[in-house]
């Protein structure tokens, strides 16, 4: 299918199927747009050689995977030599010459920047019931396309979606969220609840588990098709995902604080010495302690209901509790106090996670939630920098206004030492982000700031750790 205007038309009128296990494809770029063509021509079974001098750090995770082939260095003739189609994902100002250079060398060549110049484009694919459907604009109008691709796959889908959750009131609160959203375009869904090892464990502290405790019993369920999409509190997903899991989508952001809940309002400055705060979060102790360094965190686990009555029957003095997740329950504390902390990754965000390649990934992108998805996406990345080298309590905020991302870390050590007298590291950058790359690039520069301070040096150099 072809799409112009509102007629079958434009520079590419036959659609052709390649048989791509006889070809290796290369691409030339290593921005997002080389990121996603890559990835449409990996699910399409096709070996993919990359060659740019630098890529964003997901090329540089799927090269390390071995899925493509990456060569950082500059595109020369020899490359095109070697192989019948190419695609050119780099700015306009380069991509002529490099097209030319390409068909030069008899290669047939995919011009991302402009359609018109290439003599072929990537349709927007995707498989159902053993057909490939592909849609094209012939590169003049890819947004369309795709819209198109979205709309077709809606319509086409007559079993209604199996959404995993949590057995949780909130975590099917949160889902039901997603019904709804998917409702709008008449995609119909199903909740499938799954007992995760963080419910079925409620005593262990959840440090303790080295995975994520409320997501893996989820994914391996939607790996393993026994649903179609899982649905986080995406602060609850850990930074790397497995296998072929991507995150589709995010909805608009609720509220990122924490609350302090006690009894009858008292705020943090005022609770009595030897107070017991209940928490099972690092990073709520870490800054609870932080400033009432006399106070006691006891681990406090179960859903909100549990801890709320943990709360009433005295076993503790006050919550820390996510303000989210009381509003989506319709529980507004009047008493409660926000506290003035740095959250974690993705707080406040409900996460759609899918197998890659999934009819369903593109179907969720129509609800995804761009300034969300700039501030988790940098939250999540400077994360992953954390979980190379450095693991202590952190939290990480991004927020996103006007083309601006601000993206502020608070990160504590586990143990007081000799060298950081129990010291933090506070960091904060500000810079445009109007993709998710530059989204990650502020991560990147925020933990190279992050990386410089004195604290940071003494906790790497402590674990006879090298900077990442």
């Amino acid at each position: 299918m072809n799409v112009e205007g509102d007629k079958l038309s434009g520079p590419y009128r036959l659609m052709v199927s390649v048989n791509l296990d006889r070809h290796e494809i290369l691409v030339v770029g290593g921005g997002e747009v080389a990121e996603r063509k890559a990835r449409t021509l990996i699910r399409s079974g096709a070996r993919v050689r990359l060659v740019s001098p630098d890529a964003t750090w997901v090329i540089e995770d799927m090269a390390g995977e071995g899925d493509v082939t990456w060569e950082c260095r500059e595109v020369v003739r020899e490359d095109f030599e070697r192989h019948d189609f190419a695609v050119v994902a780099v700015r306009d100002a380069d991509a002529d010459a490099i097209a030319a250079m390409a068909r030069g060398a008899g290669c047939l060549v995919d011009v991302c920047s402009d359609g018109a110049k290439g003599d072929f484009a990537l349709c927007a694919q995707f498989e159902t019931d053993g057909c490939y459907v592909g849609v094209s604009s012939g590169g003049r109008d890819p947004s369309r396309a795709a819209l198109l691709k979205r709309d077709i796959m809606a319509a086409g889908r007559t079993k209604p979606v199996r959404l995993l959750t949590r057995n949780s009131p909130l975590a099917i609160a949160q889902s039901e969220m997603w019904i709804e959203a998917m409702s709008a375009v008449g995609v119909s869904a199903v909740l499938r609840a799954v007992t995760s090892h963080g419910d079925r464990d409620r005593t262990s502290d959840l440090s303790s588990f080295g995975f994520g405790a409320f997501v893996k019993a989820l994914e391996d369920d939607l790996l393993n098709g026994v649903g179609d999409c899982a649905v986080h509190s995406l602060k609850d997903m850990p930074s790397t995902l497995p296998g072929d899991c991507v995150i589709a989508a995010v909805l608009p952001r609720g509220a990122v604080h924490d609350l302090l809940v006690t009894r009858d309002g008292t705020p943090l400055d005022s609770l009595p010495p030897g107070g017991r705060v209940g928490t099972s979060s690092v990073r709520r102790r870490a800054q609870i302690l932080s400033v009432r360094p006399d106070l006691e965190c006891v681990s406090c686990r179960g859903n909100i209901d549990t801890r709320l009555f943990k709360l009433k029957n005295g076993e503790v003095d006050a919550l820390v509790l996510a303000e989210a997740g009381l509003n989506r329950l319709g529980k507004a504390l009047d008493f409660a106090e926000r506290l003035p902390f740095v959250t974690s990754a993705g707080q406040g965000a409900i996460a759609a996670e899918v197998r890659a390649g999934s009819p369903l990934e593109g179907v969720l992108r129509l609800f995804n939630h761009v300034p969300t998805w700039y501030e988790v996406t940098a939250e999540r990345a400077f994360l992953a920098h954390m979980g190379l080298g450095c693991v202590c309590p952190i939290g990480v905020r991004g927020e996103y206004a006007g083309g601006t991302l601000e993206l502020t870390a608070d990160v504590f050590p586990f143990e007081r030492s000799e060298d950081s007298d129990g010291g933090r590291i506070t960091a904060r950058i500000r810079g445009k982000a109007g993709s998710e790359e530059e989204a990650r690039l502020i991560a990147s520069r925020l933990w190279d700031e992050v990386c410089d301070k004195p604290l940071m040096r003494s906790l790497s150099s402590s674990r006879g750790e090298a900077r990442p």
